[in-house]
């Protein structure tokens, strides 16, 4: 009991730093690139209103924080970016409104009593299986700092980890404090609540004519410089961009699997049988990258083309090769059973790694002989609070609920009123399965499993690159690449407008390839119009040790933080289409000059008359061409059987006409209820957008693409 006693006063250090340890995402190395900075900004990743982000604080943070994670690495550089440009925005207002974060505040906000008024950062780090805040742990670390037991040089890594802990929390207490008070501000006079009612209860119903811009020819129209300019004047606010993007055509060339390799695939897998048919063929499957041994499976999941020969082949026999998946497969019959439907098990659950294992035999020896109940040593014991009350009880659960380590004890291996113990990400259990029901009483089946994916050949891979090699050495510039590609049927592709620290390129997916392709892009030596002068790898993105496309690219266009210019509106292609519809809108309005009827407006293009009942200014969707805000506010103003001028709409051009008259709306009494929903509705944008809004305004300076 003494080891007990020492195993509990100690294993929240443990366990607090493998819950750090693994809270939050990933950041990977950022000083890869470092060398290409000047002697002067070798240490700047980037600026804030003047404060710079130092790239050895940001190593530093990942370090401390989210070296055990995994995840997407761009996707979590972005993240943690997001986190010191939000620290130093939020710090530099809170300081002259008077903000901050006393320490009790903060004491509160890491260790209060309320687990609903602890920091959304602890709840999410310190929560366990049930969801459920591990309050004993917390008070275990709140006492050591209180008692000054972590001065300990043993335990600088975890003092420095939840020092950047506590940093977080001040952030977002700062940010809350800040959002507070703009949200305290925010007033629906009456006017606004008025017309909150009126929007919401005047309903008018109408006739339309819709000609879709698609009844018009691409070749009917001509577009010209002067429609992009006057796109870009009267929409300034949609093309104002707060820092530079570059767009990119591509060539992608796929590399699939020929014929032949998929055959040489088959025939490798076949001579896996030979080795999975001998007596350490557990050895052979498991050095082949295999499963041996794993969960059973039912019939109904089992590939379709082989699930009959998989459940009536002989014990120790071998199926296959068969195709499942992309890849060749061959499966040794290992057992059948039938399993239970559903599974009723209790648990005990300590989660310190170090000591979890030698605390469950303690415990399971306690239960064995009788000197207290499961339940009883369950609710002392069991950290899982949400099931601890209960005795550990988890209630009856499915195949495939819980985790897997757990779900094989249950389903697979363990019998009924016997105890177990397995390990999972939670800690370790000890189990006891109380209950099993049998409805379907499907048999399932446990096999051994080698897989050779199918893949191209190392001489597959090099045929098509060779292919993206001669289209490449043949364009020069992008105009060749278009015409290259043209004359060889291929498709030359459109990236999105990019960012510096971007990591995902159009259709070629995320990651270090894609990155590789922007780094390119915003190269300083990489002019407008330019091709590269190397064919770039995309990997497979499902894992496979081979390269899935090759890409050439070109430099389409450069845009420039603030407004864009014409030209660079028109190169990057993504206005096209709605510059287009404008002018087929101007070609219909044309051909309907004079018509004041709404039968032969829909004559002109062989459409009809159709009928919108119950439209509002709150639901502004026609009924077949969708949000439409410009036809409906038009109805709106018309008198019954007014007929409308053309509307130019978002989907084609409207003719409307009201059938009724606009109905008077009688204001009730109390508008309490449209002023909470004007309110509320300004309150969600802020609370949304204030953040964003604040970043705008700052002065940013990025320079990840010098060192990523």
């Amino acid at each position: 009991m003494a080891l007990i006693g020492k195993i509990r006063q100690k294993g929240w250090i443990l366990i607090a730093t493998m819950v750090l340890a693994l809270g939050g995402f990933i950041l990977m190395d950022i000083m890869s690139n470092s060398q290409m900075y000047s002697a002067a900004d070798a240490n700047t990743l980037g600026k804030v209103n003047g404060k710079d982000i130092r790239s050895d604080e940001f190593e530093r943070y990942k370090a401390s924080i989210y070296a055990n994670s995994t995840g997407n690495d761009y996707q979590i550089r972005q993240q943690i970016w997001n986190q010191f440009v939000e620290d130093a925005i939020v710090r530099e207002h809170a300081k002259p409104l008077g903000l901050g974060v006393p320490k009790d505040e903060l004491m509160d906000l890491q260790f209060g009593s309320n687990p609903a008024n602890l920091s959304p950062i602890i709840m999410q780090r310190f929560s366990g299986q049930s969801g459920q805040v591990d309050m004993n742990s917390l008070g275990q670390i709140k006492t050591a700092i209180e008692q000054g037991t972590l001065n300990d040089a043993q335990y600088a890594d975890f003092r420095t980890r939840w020092s950047i802990q506590e940093n977080e929390i001040i952030k977002q207490r700062l940010q809350d404090k800040i959002t507070a008070m703009v949200m305290k501000g925010i007033y629906a006079p009456t006017w606004q609540s008025e017309m909150a009612f009126v929007e919401n209860n005047q309903r008018v119903d109408y006739l339309y004519v819709r000609v879709p811009f698609d009844k018009v020819p691409d070749t009917d129209i001509k577009v010209t410089d002067d429609d992009y300019a006057a796109y870009l004047k009267e929409n300034p606010r949609m093309f104002e961009q707060t820092e530079e993007t570059r767009v990119l055509d591509y060539v992608a060339f796929d590399v699939l699997p020929t014929a032949a390799d998929t055959i040489a695939i088959r025939d490798a897998a076949a001579k896996h049988i030979a080795g999975m048919t001998g007596k350490d063929d557990s050895l052979y499957v498991v050095n082949n990258n295999g499963i041996y041994g794993g969960g059973f499976k039912s019939k109904s999941s089992l590939p379709v083309s082989v699930a009959d020969r998989l459940m009536s082949a002989p014990l120790d026999s071998v199926v296959g090769p068969y195709l499942e998946s992309g890849a060749w497969t061959v499966a040794k019959i290992l057992a059948r059973k039938t399993l239970p439907d559903s599974v009723r098990a209790r648990h005990i659950l300590v989660r310190d790694p170090a000591t979890a294992a030698a605390k469950i035999d303690s415990l399971k020896n306690v239960i064995s002989s009788g000197k207290a109940t499961f339940d009883e040593v369950a609710k002392a014991n069991s950290e899982d609070t949400g099931s601890a009350v209960k005795g550990g009880d988890l209630g009856f659960f499915g195949n495939g609920a819980m985790v897997p380590e757990f779900n094989e004890v249950c389903f697979n291996t363990g019998e009924q009123g016997k105890l177990y113990t397995a390990t999972t990400q939670f800690g370790v259990h000890l189990i006891e399965i109380t209950g099993k029901k049998f409805i379907t009483n499907q048999a399932s089946l446990k096999a051994a499993y080698i897989s050779e994916l199918v893949s191209p050949s190392k001489n597959t891979q090099q045929v098509v690159k060779d292919k993206a090699l001669e289209l490449m050495n043949s364009a020069k510039t992008l105009a060749d690449l278009e015409a290259k590609a043209g004359a060889m049927n291929l498709k030359l592709e459109s990236s999105q407008p990019l960012k510096g620290a971007d990591f995902n390129v159009g259709l070629l997916g995320s990651g270090k390839d894609a990155r590789d392709i922007v780094k390119w892009a915003f190269n300083k030596d990489t002019d407008q119009g330019e091709v590269s002068r190397e064919v770039f790898t995309i990997g497979d993105p499902n894992g496979g040790y081979f390269d899935s496309k090759y890409v050439v690219a070109g430099l389409r266009v450069i845009n420039p933080k603030g407004t864009p210019s014409v030209a660079s509106i028109k190169a990057s292609q993504q206005y096209e289409v709605e510059i287009k519809n404008r002018k087929k809108a101007q070609l219909i309005v044309a051909k309907w000059q004079g018509i004041t009827d709404l039968a032969a407006a829909a004559n002109t293009y062989s459409v009809t008359v159709d009928t919108a009942v119950g439209a509002s200014m709150m639901m502004v969707n026609t009924p077949k061409g969708g949000a439409e805000p410009r036809v409906v506010g038009t109805v709106f103003s018309l008198a019954k059987g007014q007929v409308s001028k053309p509307i130019a709409g978002k989907t084609g051009v409207y003719m409307v006409q009201p059938i009724v008259d606009l109905p008077t709306v009688t204001m009730p009494a109390d508008l309490s209820m449209f002023r909470n929903q004007v309110k509320s509705t300004a309150q969600t944008m802020v609370r949304a957008n204030l953040m964003n809004s604040l970043k705008k305004k700052a002065d940013i300076t990025d320079n990840r693409v010098n060192f990523y």
